[in-house]
Parts: C-alpha cells; sequence; structure tokens
C-alpha cells in the first residue's frame, strides 16, 4: 500500500506490462483517486526523462540488513540518499509490508554490457535480478562509448570498463578474439571483420618496458576506469611458447607486471590481472595489482592445469596482507553447453562453444580443477581474503552466487553479504553503497522472504529502488498489495 498526497493507492492498479528482453516498453500508468503514480521502467531511460529531484519518501515496515540479520527500521528518502530523520515534508508513504530490504547485487567480472546490439536486454536482465553494479574487464572501447549515455543512470546499471587488456604478442585473449567472436560475437552485427582489427583495441602488445611506454598513452587515449592485465602460466615464462592456442593460454611476462602497476597507479587507475594458475596469483599479488580476476582453478584444460592451480596457506596469507581483492568466477567453466548452463546465448562472452572452456569436472578420476577451486576459496575466506562476486560470462552474476551456494562453501549470511555489500564496494569503492546508513545512496531491493534462511529468495525481488528512484515492479508479485 502506498499513500500519496493523502490518498490511498493500491498498487495493483500500477502494473508495468513488461516481461523479460522486448517487453521493457511499456509503463502503464495508472490512476486512482484523483492521482497519478509514474515509475521508471526496469531498462535504460536517460535521466531528462525521469524527474529531475526524486521525491520525498518514507518506508514503513521494512526488515532491513544490519550485515547480521533482519530488523525492522523506518528510512525515508531525500535527495536520493536514506536516512533515519524525519525530513519536513514526506511526499510518498510507502508500507513495505514485513518485506527483507537487501542492498542491490554487485557483478565483478563479466563481458556482457558493450554494444548498443543488446544494450537494453542486458540491463533488463541485470535489474530484473536486482545486479545494479557491474565491472567489464576486458570490452572494444569505441563500441562502449555508444552506450555510455544508457548506463550509469538511476535507471539503468552502474558500470565501469577496462576498454582492452594488456597481453604479451599472441597471448589470451587475442586468439578468442580473431579466431572466435570475431564472427560469433560481432560479425552478425558488423559483418566480417579484418584479420588483427582488435589489436589495440581488445588487447595491446606488451613485450617489454618499451611496448609499455611507447603504447601507455594509445591506452590512456581510450578512457579505462581500470586496467586489466593477463597473466597465464608464469610458472613457464622462461619456456613457454610465445603464443597463446584457444585451450592453451599464454600473456604477459610476469616480470612487466610491476612496471604496468606502477604506471597505472600513478595515473590513478586500479589494476586487475587475470590468472590461471597459483603462480599467475603469486606474481600479481607480489607486483601491486589491486585485484584478482579469477579464483585458480577455474580453468582447467588438462589435470595437470588444475594441480598447478591448488594455492598454500602462504600465498592466501599473502593476498590477505596485499588486500587484493579475488573474484569468484566459480561458475564459469560450468555454463557450457552439456552442463546444464544458460550462457551460451548471443550475448556471451568467453571461449564458448567453439573455442571451449572444459568442463571442470574430470571424468578420469584425476585431479578434478572444480575440487581445486573450491579448496582455493575455502582457504581464501578462512584466512579473511576479500572475495568479490563475479560470473565472467552468465546473464548476470545470480548464476555465479546460486552456484556458489550449491557449492556450499559460505552460510547464507556470508554469502549475501559479498554479494550486496563486498562486491559493490569492490566495484565502486569510493561509493557510499552496500549499506543502510546515514548519507548512504537510496538503493535497495525488497524480498518476499528471508534469504537467510531460504538463499533463493534472493531471485524473488519485490521492489527495486535506485539512487531514490523506483523500479516498477510486475504489479502482481508485489507483496505491498492489498490481497
Amino acid at each position: 500500500m502506498r499513500r500519496h498526497m493523502g490518498q490511498r493507492i493500491d498498487l495493483r492498479s500500477m502494473t508495468l506490462l513488461w516481461r523479460g528482453l522486448f517487453r521493457l516498453r511499456e509503463l502503464v500508468l495508472a490512476a486512482v483517486s484523483c492521482a497519478v503514480i509514474t515509475a521508471a521502467p526496469i531498462s535504460s531511460v536517460a535521466v531528462s526523462e525521469q524527474q529531475s529531484t526524486p521525491k520525498q519518501y518514507q518506508f514503513t515496515n521494512g526488515r532491513w540488513f544490519d550485515g547480521e540479520g533482519f530488523r525492522r527500521e523506518t528510512f525515508y528518502v531525500v535527495n536520493g540518499l536514506l536516512t533515519r530523520t524525519a525530513p519536513a515534508r514526506v511526499d510518498e508513504i510507502i508500507d513495505l509490508r514485513d518485506g527483507f530490504v537487501v542492498p542491490p547485487f554487485g557483478e565483478a567480472h563479466n563481458h556482457n554490457v558493450e554494444g548498443a546490439w543488446n544494450i537494453d536486454a542486458v540491463v533488463g536482465r541485470y535489474l530484473e535480478d536486482g545486479v545494479f553494479y557491474v565491472k567489464i574487464p576486458g570490452n572494444i572501447g569505441e563500441f562502449t562509448d555508444r552506450i555510455r549515455s544508457r548506463v550509469n543512470l538511476p535507471t539503468s546499471v552502474d558500470v565501469i570498463f577496462s576498454n582492452g587488456g594488456l597481453t604479451a604478442t599472441g597471448g589470451h585473449p587475442a586468439p578468442l578474439y580473431e579466431e572466435v567472436l570475431a564472427g560469433s560475437r560481432y560479425a552478425p552485427h558488423f559483418g566480417p571483420i579484418e584479420k588483427g582489427w582488435f589489436k589495440n583495441r581488445a588487447y595491446f602488445f606488451i613485450n617489454n618496458e618499451h611496448d609499455l611506454l611507447e603504447k601507455w598513452k594509445l591506452i590512456l587515449s581510450g578512457k579505462p576506469d581500470f586496467i586489466k592485465v593477463f597473466l597465464a602460466h608464469s610458472e613457464n615464462v622462461e619456456r613457454r611458447k610465445p603464443a597463446s592456442v584457444l585451450n592453451v593460454h599464454s600473456g604477459l611476462d610476469p616480470n612487466l607486471l610491476p612496471a604496468i602497476v606502477r604506471k597505472a597507479h600513478g595515473d590513478g587507475l586500479r589494476v586487475s590481472s587475470h590468472v590461471e594458475t597459483a603462480e599467475d596469483l603469486r606474481r600479481a599479488v607480489d607486483a601491486g595489482v589491486d585485484e584478482i580476476t579469477h579464483i585458480p582453478g577455474w580453468w582447467a584444460p588438462a589435470s595437470e592445469d588444475a594441480a598447478s592451480a591448488r594455492l598454500t596457506e602462504e600465498d592466501a596469507d599473502r593476498a590477505v596482507s596485499a588486500r587484493v581483492v579475488i573474484v569468484t568466477t566459480a561458475v564459469a567453466g560450468s555454463l557450457m553447453p552439456g552442463h546444464g548452463g544458460h550462457a551460451a546465448q548471443e550475448h556471451q562472452h568467453g571461449d564458448g562453444p567453439v573455442g571451449g572452456h572444459p568442463s571442470i569436472h574430470q571424468p578420469d578420476g584425476k585431479v578434478s580443477a572444480r575440487d581445486v577451486m573450491k579448496a582455493n576459496l575455502l582457504l581464501l575466506h578462512r584466512k579473511g581474503a576479500q572475495i568479490a562476486i563475479g560470473s565472467d560470462h552468465a546473464d548476470t552474476s545470480v548464476a555465479e552466487a546460486l552456484y556458489l551456494h550449491d557449492l556450499g562453501i559460505f552460510d547464507n549470511r556470508t554469502l549475501l553479504k559479498l554479494w550486496c555489500e563486498s562486491t559493490p564496494k569492490a566495484i565502486f569503492p569510493d561509493r557510499r553503497i552496500g549499506r543502510f546508513q546515514e548519507g548512504y545512496e537510496a538503493s535497495f531491493l525488497v524480498l518476499a522472504g528471508n534469504p537467510i534462511e531460504r538463499f533463493d529468495h534472493v531471485t524473488k525481488i519485490v521492489f527495486r529502488m535506485k539512487q531514490g528512484h523506483i523500479l516498477m515492479n510486475e504489479g502482481e508479485n508485489a507483496v505491498f498489495t492489498d490481497p
């Protein structure tokens, strides 16, 4: 139930007719008792099309997550921020009817917010799933430039981009772009793409410090929000092949990484490092990177690769001491066709069904990468490492959160905190998000049930607010309507 200018409003009369990708189009306006209520649909809408100043709200009878559990509180929203102090004017009172209120979720690693060809669909999925904050460590800047006006709005997702990544000549992800994504991802929208077109767009070849100095201005010209680097099998740096193939990766010479980190930090940019083995993680941590974009064990073409991914107690201690953020991507291998996943769709970014992320399940009884990855996560969590949730190439991070839940690594409260507190702060460390405190952004979700008791309640979202703007919900599912 909502009160507006002293009148009772039934949400059942305010139904937004959308369900899925191409039906995010119409906002149905309802008039009840001479009052008209409008709300932003779950899609990317320009700020100019919205109210320039959010209404001032009072939210009653909500059970708000405080990091440990849920407690009843009354919050107000003033100028898009949360406060417990009643303002002089309240435009609208919203009764949350015992709903469970949590901060919005984050996605610390994906590649699906990139181009105009699917931006409405991608934004719609993220907002529908309650994922408001997204990090894209690998994209093509000139495609992303075309959608910048459609993200980072109160009515869209908030996103940061790396605009390419740094690797060695022929290293990952160059073969992926040139041999797979050129045809499967980009050609349907742009036609045939010339070999080598992705160089200095999707990836930059850095083989020595001269390359770094020569190309740094070009890298910065794309205005990246952070720098992405690729390490792969650093333990073989002296004898590895000079180039990747689709199923066997190489990357930067790890000896160059400290210089890259110094350059990036000198320009105020954080550094995220792709890793595959334990030695990759060690070299990245020692070089001073800010984030590790995978748990070692996520990628293992052979059982010996799984063995090389196993972390030691010392590795975990070093990561904790360095305060590096480690992004999970545990679900990445299980989302391939034939494993019950749903990532093999048009928007998928990854080696995919052609290039082939191998299954992390090893039927030959040898070392299982899945078991190594799980052990690594358990170790890092036990040591107190900073962990963020990211899926790599699922529709949204919901798939990653549910997969982690099925692995049984975290209890429900811990997993919820990682997803709605730690992950948003890892993406946007300077913003007041991820908690319900005085002066924090008024962005939250209301769930129909308690996710600490049953984690799948995270998928039962009945109300969404972002920066003081209501994102309309399917009215028939709203818990606020009268029975």
